[in-house]
């Protein structure tokens, strides 16, 4: 698998993906070919595909992933020709940024191809800076090397294959894609509209929009696509919750948001179906992801 397959680049900080080769002698490319090609067995093995919906953290098991998803065609042009693809080198005096390393394959199926491509988003610590004092070990001496240069990690993010992305941490995949389409997150006005609810009570309009940070976006998001607060009054809520043991204050009809964070994320956790007793302990807990068994 992947043999063969050049080693690509995506430059950082660019709307459209722009993509650059890697000029490797063929035992260095061999060497990480092989290396992502592992990474990728640890990364998908024999896990259960888990549709991704936002809200559920895969086991060590299970793999998310992303039907349909569109793959730039600079990414596709790249390895259906990589020969024309421009080399990584100085662009005005500096070596772009790199956003991800990149190996991929295209198999023709008849008149359709398909393409099957593994990513490792790229951190900053994988520069090899040339500011410090690099020395590397060879016949029993230390000596220093002043050239720029990156390391190759011997792990990867993403795979694409099927028409799908397949991932097992949303917050790495996102950093080598722009997956906002993929992930509902409450705006601005839909925050500020969260505030002034007809069933809500927040004590401090303006803290809770400044506290309002992913997590707290993604909760609002859930919650008024669940239309929990347009289908049950706040009493209705708060019966609820004394059965799950979450304690909720209403006053004038609505549900009390107080100005405490931590009583915020069970408040929303709970709105969003994430708080439920322990069917032993009867202890009250509240998850980091769910999802409905079919």
């Amino acid at each position: 698998m992947f043999e063969n397959s050049s080693i690509m680049v995506l430059k950082a900080n660019t709307k459209n993906d722009e993509v650059y080769k890697l000029e490797v002698d063929a035992n260095t490319q061999n060497v990480v070919v092989n290396t992502l090609t592992h990474a990728l067995e640890e990364l998908v093995g024999d896990k259960t595909r888990i549709v991704f919906d936002g809200s559920y953290k895969p086991n060590e098991d299970e793999i998310l992933t992303i039907e349909n998803f569109q793959l730039s065609d600079e990414i596709k042009d790249a390895i259906r020709d990589p020969l024309g693809v421009q080399s990584f080198s100085k662009e005005d005096g500096e070596f772009p940024e790199i956003k991800a390393i990149f190996i991929g394959e295209r198999i023709e199926e008849g008149e359709t191809e398909k393409f099957n491509v593994v990513f490792q988003r790229f951190k900053k610590e994988q520069y090899i800076s040339t500011k410090w004092c690099n020395l590397f070990f060879e016949d029993n001496t230390f000596f220093q090397e002043k050239r720029f240069g990156i390391s190759i990690a011997d792990g990867v993010d993403c795979y694409y294959v099927d028409k799908e992305l397949q991932f097992s941490s949303f917050y790495y995949a996102r950093q080598v894609f722009d997956l906002s389409e993929c992930y509902r997150s409450a705006t601005d006005s839909e925050v500020k509209a969260f505030t002034t609810s007809t069933k809500l009570s927040i004590d401090d309009a303006d803290a809770f929009t400044s506290f309002a940070n992913t997590w707290v976006r993604r909760k609002i998001a859930m919650i008024n696509d669940s239309q929990v607060l347009e289908n049950y009054s706040a009493s209705e809520i708060k019966k609820r919750a004394k059965a799950v043991g979450v304690d909720i204050e209403v006053k004038d009809k609505k549900v009390v948001i107080p100005n405490d964070k931590e009583r915020i994320k069970v408040i929303l956790g709970f709105l969003d179906e994430e708080a439920y007793k322990g069917p032993f302990s009867q202890k009250t807990f509240l998850a980091n992801s769910k999802r409905q068994l079919r």
